[in-house]
Order: C-alpha cells, then structure tokens, then sequence
C-alpha cells in the first residue's frame, strides 16, 4: 500500500512539474484561459483557498480611501482639490462622484468668487451648488469672448 502511495506521489509530481513547464511555455491569453478553468471547476473551499493565498501573496497597497475612510474624512480630503480636480475626481468611479457633487464641496469654491445661488436648494437636491458653479463659470468665459 505505501509503495502504491509512493508511485503515485511520484506520478503527481511528475505531472504537476510538466504542466507548470507548459504553463510558462503558453501566452497570457492561454494562462489566463487555464486559470479560469481551473477557478470554475474547483470547489467553494478550493476558491477559498486561492483567494486566501492571493490575499497573502499579494496584499493590497491601493486602497480607495472613500471606501475606507467615514464619509466626512472623505469629504474632507476632496475639499482640498480644485474644482477642476472635483469633476476629474467624478470621472473616476461612481462612489467619487457621489462624493464629489456634494454642496459642501462646492459652497466654498462659489461664494469665494461671489457667486451665490439665487433659491435655497430643497432638502433633497442634490448638486445645486456645482451646478451653479458650472453655470457661472461658463458665463464668465463666454464674457471673456
């Protein structure tokens, strides 16, 4: 029995040093098809197990801080960028954008260029001071013309 276990370690060892030779022989389109082959047809506690090691192997150094920091840390962070940065903040994704059309952001920018909005936005209106600053910046250059 131990000599039957013996051959067939020997065989799996064998087999696994051939595949990874042709692994690194294949292209990434046929690494990545291996891959995901191998990801489909294992078992939930196998993908566990890759997810755990890629996790360990490859620790994530880039993490989106508006998904980890509170919101007002958040917030926070983004007012210190130009409103030219804001709205290429709002092209990143959608959590960015969300955040990045807050009135709060946008108030500042407004009122120090005496731009001030000529209603009081209801409670549920949402981007009212962007939008202003938008409209009155485009007023202004169409005037510079």
């Amino acid at each position: 029995m131990f000599s039957v276990f013996c051959v067939l370690l020997q065989l799996f060892e064998q087999r696994l040093v051939l595949v990874l030779h042709w692994f690194q022989m294949w292209n990434q389109q046929q690494r990545k098809q291996l891959l995901e082959q191998l990801l489909r047809t294992s078992s939930s506690r196998e993908q566990r197990f890759c997810r755990d090691l890629l996790t360990r192997v490859l620790p994530e150094t880039r993490l989106d801080f508006s998904r980890v920091l509170p919101r007002t840390l958040s917030l926070h962070i983004l007012a210190f960028l130009t409103p030219q940065d804001l709205c290429r903040a709002a092209g990143v994704c959608w959590t960015w954008r969300v955040l990045a059309e807050q009135d709060c952001l946008w108030t500042g920018p407004c009122i120090r260029r005496g731009w001030f909005l000529p209603y009081s936005p209801g409670p549920k209106e949402f981007g009212s001071w962007k939008n202003h600053y938008v409209w009155c910046k485009s007023i202004n250059l169409k005037k510079k013309l």
